[in-house]
């Protein structure tokens, strides 16, 4: 058999190994790097950039990388050189991701078109290419809405908060709010050559066999099975063998299994199932190791291998006891203390080192759960979270109100079943969500638009859920993220405090405050690399709301005092936001056990230069909420109900333990930050997962608002530590 590799050197051309013979082998050739790029039709921005000099464009990306503000249609084009081809091969161009649609010619034979910026785009080009020069041209579509009257109620695209949100270039109630368009191809691109068997979708759900009333623990083995779905396709009847290898990572040991089917032309649907076993479990990074094996399947035909797949598995279980109002991890009720993530608003800037580095942050701040806020991240996102054990909340990308037209109901339905299609196999994803505060949930929305209606989306967002349902996937599955789930208590209503009589729903999925970003961006973003005059300007005002800045919840709720400069201003504006966010993460927490599942900070990163609920800047420089997060996020965490202005301030002290371990003999520490006097409390033990109150209604004589608190085990050794402002109470 002889192989011929043509690698051509010059920009736009690709290196395809292909067969000359009858036969043919499972390749795939990239095609990402310089193609040729021509706007078709559509309207500019505020270009940094004069769009007639723009006339080659880097794949994957977005334009918006190059400084092009532009809505509407654009053509990428390049050539492909191929080699001879092989008679029973098929060939496949694959575009990973393109905001927000995209249409596949090559050769100037449309094949396809597709709709959801997330979605992998798959077309067979067998008929369509030859030996040496081919072109290939791909129209991206990637329009705004139309401006009009309550235009963002009644949106057409299924883009989420890339097109419509308060984290948006411009906000979320501006005409200015789709500047910057997030359009282009953000996804790899490449060309792939198979057999006359291919796999469309490899699907594996797990399950862990129930054991005598015992329990799973980390580290220990446990039986389990899983069942598994293949999608092929076949050009002929044919017969077949699937081999089936599962990796366990962690050891490198190997099971191997094999079936046999006899396909017929055109889709087929295979059922397969992975033998019992005890396996190494799943487990979130605070409990254990996230150990995973990968699932390899290989299509034999007349003993060659026609197509394969490999996918990543973890073994774990994943219930939500409504009853209980609790999560169930492994069988363990499990509390989650999460934050909402927009990477950014343009997914192809975000490289696997800044997703890596992301998550890596997530985890120093005692984060388990991350919520991806009403859009779909990119691919490799998931697979890290996979590996560092941190549980995502997914969300479909339906932000607030759309059009009751029959169109957007299908293309929603449709590309909610090829999300969980495409992220079925990652075992961080363990919560599906239909929409984020759906207009028939929000009520608020009269006040926004005109034409509100309260039973708008009703049926949208219902046929949504039940597609999600539909994947019968072992995941949580959730309607909506409600308006009630989202106290925002002491920036859209009433103030902070309110958290400590606060009766929550099951799960809150936001919370939080605004703050400035660090004080070099904030002077950047006004123009200025001095202490600008004082007040700002008008110009000035409109620049950071521009940015995001919320004005009326800063001074008319939060009462964030301005002070006398712009940097006592950004101060304060950190300083609230530190204080909010510790006062009530700790609160909610102090429901566990007592109706709450779940907390989700709203929200983690800054996804453009602005000014956001985020505890962590664009630059990745973090603000002082980021570390009293870290602390009221401990597993461990001893959390002091104290009210200074009492005439005599009685303390009480409570540990929670979210973790499965118990301690005998712990010591409690209680001292002033600004003196010597300390109180210990000797001989305490800690239940695994459980509240517990160490010290309650005390009165500590001399006892300062400004106090520290330590845990020390058995041996002395520091188990967690959380310290207090007098401002904080």
């Amino acid at each position: 058999m002889r192989i011929i590799l043509l690698c051509l050197l010059f920009s736009l051309s690709s290196c395809v190994v292909m067969q000359e013979d009858n036969s043919w082998i499972v390749t795939e050739k990239s095609l990402n790097g310089v193609w040729q790029f021509q706007l078709v039709n559509g309207e500019q921005g505020r270009s940094d950039i004069e769009p007639s000099a723009i006339s080659s464009m880097i794949v994957p990306g977005h334009w918006k990388t190059v400084g092009l503000d532009y809505a509407g249609t654009v053509k990428y084009s390049r050539q492909v050189e191929l080699a001879p081809l092989s008679a029973n091969s098929r060939y496949w161009l694959i575009v990973g991701a393109a905001d927000y649609a995209s249409d596949i010619t090559v050769n100037n034979q449309v094949l396809s078109r597709q709709e959801g910026y997330f979605l992998p785009h798959r077309t067979e080009i067998t008929s369509a290419i030859f030996a040496g020069d081919n072109q290939v041209d791909i129209l991206v579509h990637s329009p705004n809405e139309p401006l009009g009257e309550d235009w963002s109620l009644n949106k057409h695209l299924i883009k989420g908060v890339l097109n419509h949100h308060d984290t948006r270039p411009g906000g979320a109630w501006s005409d200015h709010g789709q500047d910057w368009n997030s359009g282009g191809i953000w996804g790899d691109v490449s060309i792939r050559q198979t057999g006359p068997v291919v796999i469309n979708q490899l699907a594996i759900v797990p399950q862990l066999l129930e054991q005598n009333a015992r329990l799973p623990k980390p580290g220990r083995r446990w039986p389990t099975a899983a069942d598994i779905t293949i999608e092929l396709n076949s050009l002929q009847p044919i017969a077949t063998e699937l081999t089936f290898t599962l990796t366990e990572r962690e050891t490198g040991e190997v099971e191997q299994w094999t079936s046999r089917q006899q396909l017929e032309i055109g889709d087929n649907t295979v059922l397969a199932t992975v033998p019992i076993k005890d396996r190494l479990l799943w487990w979130p990074w605070d409990w254990g190791k996230p150990n995973l094996y990968d699932l390899r399947v290989d299509v034999v035909v007349a003993g060659q291998v026609s197509d394969q797949h490999t996918t990543s598995a973890g073994f774990r279980q994943i219930v939500l006891d409504s009853d209980e109002k609790k999560f169930r991890i492994n069988s363990h009720p499990y509390f989650i203390r999460g934050t909402n993530y927009i990477a950014s608003q343009w997914l192809g800037e975000v490289s696997p080192k800044q997703y890596q580095a992301d998550l890596g942050l997530m985890k120093e701040a005692n984060i388990n759960s991350v919520r991806v806020h009403a859009h779909v991240a990119g691919r490799v996102f998931y697979d890290l979270a996979d590996e560092q054990g941190i549980l995502v909340w997914q969300d479909f990308p339906l932000q607030w109100g759309y059009a009751d037209t029959p169109q957007l109901k299908n293309a929603a339905t449709k590309q909610a079943k090829a999300m969980t299609q495409l992220l079925s196999n990652h075992p961080s994803i363990v919560i599906w969500c239909g929409h984020n505060e759906p207009p028939w949930d929000a009520s608020w929305m009269q006040y926004k638009y005109s034409s509100y209606r309260p039973e708008q989306n009703v049926v949208l967002t219902d046929e949504v859920y039940q597609t999600l349902r539909d994947a019968k996937d072992g995941r949580v599955v959730r309607k909506a993220s409600y308006t009630h789930e989202h106290p925002w208590l002491g920036w859209y209503s009433g103030s902070y405090r309110d958290y400590a009589d606060f009766s929550p729903p099951m799960i809150v999925s936001e919370f939080g405050a605004q703050a400035m970003p660090n004080w070099l961006m904030v002077q950047s973003l006004i123009g200025s690399s001095s202490p600008p005059p004082w007040p700002l300007s008008e110009e000035a005002l409109a620049t950071l709301a521009y940015h995001n800045y919320q004005s009326h919840e800063t001074l008319n709720i939060a009462h964030i005092q301005q002070g006398e400069s712009l940097s006592q201003f950004w101060n304060n504006s950190q300083e609230y936001q530190r204080v909010v966010t510790k006062f009530a993460a700790e609160h909610l927490r102090l429901r566990k056990d007592k109706g709450i599942a779940a907390i989700y900070q709203f929200m983690f990163v800054d996804s453009w230069p602005a000014i956001t609920w985020s505890v962590v800047d664009v630059e990745r420089q973090v603000k002082p909420a980021y570390t009293e997060l870290a602390i009221a996020y401990q597993p461990v965490l001893p959390v002091v109900v104290f009210n200074p202005r009492d005439l005599v301030p009685k303390v009480t002290i409570m540990a929670i333990n979210d973790t499965l371990q118990a301690w005998d003999n712990i010591s409690l520490v209680v001292r002033n930050r600004y003196g010597k006097e300390q109180w210990r409390f000797e001989g305490l033990t800690l239940a695994p997962n459980q509240i517990q109150i160490l010290v309650e209604n005390k009165v500590l004589a001399g006892l300062s608002a400004a106090m520290e608190i330590v845990l020390l085990d058995s041996s002395g050794e520091v188990l967690a530590v959380n310290q207090y402002r007098a401002e904080d109470f």
